[in-house]
This record gives structure tokens, sequence and C-alpha cells, in this order.
């Protein structure tokens, strides 16, 4: 078991007072969709100076994404469109639009009077909203882990992998939501650090439990021994379902080609109260957790005349 100097345990143990002293006022009730919503952070951070030389790692175990998991949303995402064509709303069948002149060649209708250029096609699109809408990467504002992470990456023994927020509603184990991980140094099409964590209720839903499907790689410019056999299978990562391999764009020949040498894997279940500062220790990498309860706010109304449906 690792343990935490004594200044970092410190640390994290004044930022946990304050956080509870405030989330204590959060009402748990349920949301208006019914369900028991909880605000969620958790911090995942690997043990540099950890000798992994003397652990037992398993060497069969399955790497695997599992069903229905997902990456969190972000506003970044939404304003950081690959293919901005998707904005245009002119259709392939739509009059000609003003030229560079300013001038617009279509023909002017029976009045005379050009009718101008077509107005923008209806959408139901919108930007998420981090309050109302569930797995939306929270803002650094809404963040409770800004001190345990600056005092984890002023230590020389640990380095932050990966740091997330977001809200929403938990489930039993069948319906619950697996959220997609990856951090820490890039090496080709993956990252250090990935897999995922799920949030659920336990059968009874009286306990909030953290899933841990996570695994640490180490990497090589240089073909290790496994990786030399084309049908070894031992130090394969799988891809998460978001870059599978058909939505991938095709692999540049002059890009470095990077080996896995190493996996470190950490799948655990832990029972976690909410409004407590929880810490999943491992020999590779520790995770740090937080949950409490979170109620959305009810949707704005429409303040346009005519218009009483939701913005």
């Amino acid at each position: 078991m690792k343990i935490f100097p004594t200044n970092l345990l410190l640390t994290l143990s004044v930022s946990t007072l304050l956080v509870t002293a405030l989330t204590l006022l959060t009402s748990s009730a349920n949301a208006q969709d019914g369900n028991r919503w909880y605000q969620i952070e958790v911090t995942v951070f690997a043990h540099e100076n950890s000798n992994t030389l003397q652990e037992q790692w398993p060497t069969d175990m399955a790497l695997a994404y599992p069903a229905g998991a997902r990456e969190l949303d972000s506003l970044l995402k939404h304003l950081t469109l690959s293919d901005w064509s998707v904005l245009n709303a002119a259709s392939d069948t739509s009059p000609a639009m003003p030229t560079s002149t300013g001038t617009d060649t279509r023909a002017p209708d029976n009045t005379g009077v050009s009718a101008g250029p077509d107005p923008l096609q209806s959408s139901d699109y919108r930007l998420p909203d981090a309050a109302r809408d569930a797995f939306v990467a929270l803002p650094a504002t809404a963040h409770d882990f800004t001190q345990t992470n600056r005092a984890l990456t002023e230590s020389s023994a640990y380095r932050v992998l990966t740091h997330l927020a977001w809200r929403q509603p938990v489930m039993r184990a069948n319906n619950a939501t697996p959220i997609i991980i990856a951090g820490g140094r890039q090496f080709g099409d993956h990252h250090e650090l990935e897999g995922t964590l799920t949030i659920r209720f336990n059968q009874s839903r009286d306990r909030v439990m953290l899933d841990t499907n996570l695994w640490l790689a180490r990497f090589s410019a240089q073909a290790s021994p496994a990786n030399r056999s084309p049908e070894s299978q031992l130090l394969q990562l799988p891809s998460a379902p978001s870059t599978d391999a058909g939505d991938r764009p095709e692999a540049d020949s002059q890009q470095p080609r990077f080996y896995v040498t190493e996996v470190f894997p950490m799948q655990d279940s832990r029972a976690m109260r909410s409004n407590e500062f929880h810490y999943l220790d491992h020999p590779a990498i520790g995770v740090l957790v937080q949950v409490f309860p979170y109620e959305p706010p009810a949707a704005p109304v429409n303040a346009f005349p005519g218009n009483d449906l939701p913005l």
C-alpha cells in the first residue's frame, strides 16, 4: 500500500473539508427526470518512483472497452468542428446565392424584386449545457481538485495523467454508462493511460460505486520480443470506440511507430460515500475521486411572446 507524504495528505484533507462544507448545502432530491444526479470529479496520476518490477502483473488479462462506453462532451468539441460545411444552409437545389460582388444572380420574381438568399435551415442542434446535460465536461470554475492537482504536480513522486469533472444521473450496473479515459503522453493512436471509469449504484441503490477499468502502458520505438511475433496478442491495446479503425485517417508512413512494452492494468470496484474524498491505490497509478449529490436546475423558459417552449 502506497502512503502519501504528510504534507500532501494535509492538503487533500483541507480541500476535502472545504468541499464537504459547501456540498452539504446541496439537495440530494431526485432531478426532474426522476433519477438521482451526482457531480463527479476524478484525478488519475502516475507514481513516478514506483518499482513496478516488484509486482506480479497478469499477462492474460483481456483489455477492452465495455459496450456503451462514451467520451465526455464539451463546449470545445462543438467549437472546433472538423467539417464546417455542416453549417452551410444552402442545399444542392437552392437558387444561386449572391456573388462576391454582392449581385444576386437569381432571376427576380413577378414583382421585379429579387427574393434574396434563402433563410437558414431550422435545426434542433444546440450547444451542450453543463448545468442540465449529463456527461458534459465541467469548466475549471466548477473544479474542486485545483489545489490537490497542484500538490501532485509540485511533487516529483507523482505525475497527473488526467483530470475530469462532470455530472450525470447514476444508475444500476446494467444501465450505467462507462466514461472513456485517455491521459498522459500520446504515442501514435494511444495514450499512456486509457480505459473507462463507471459510476453506478449498487443493487440496493444505497451506495455509489466506482468501477475502474484502466491500463497504464509503456511504449518504445523498438519492438519488444512479445511484439515481434505477429501471432502474439499479449501487449495489444484496444482502440477506443470513438477512434475505431473505420473512423481513423489512414496511417502516415512518415510518423514513427511505437510498440507497447509493458501494461499495468487496474480493474477494481470501490463503494463510495457521497461528499467524501476517496483514494484508490495501485502500484503504478493512483485515482482520487469525489462524488456529491447534484440537482439540475429547471430549464429556462423562452421569453419571446407566443413561445412557451424551453430554450
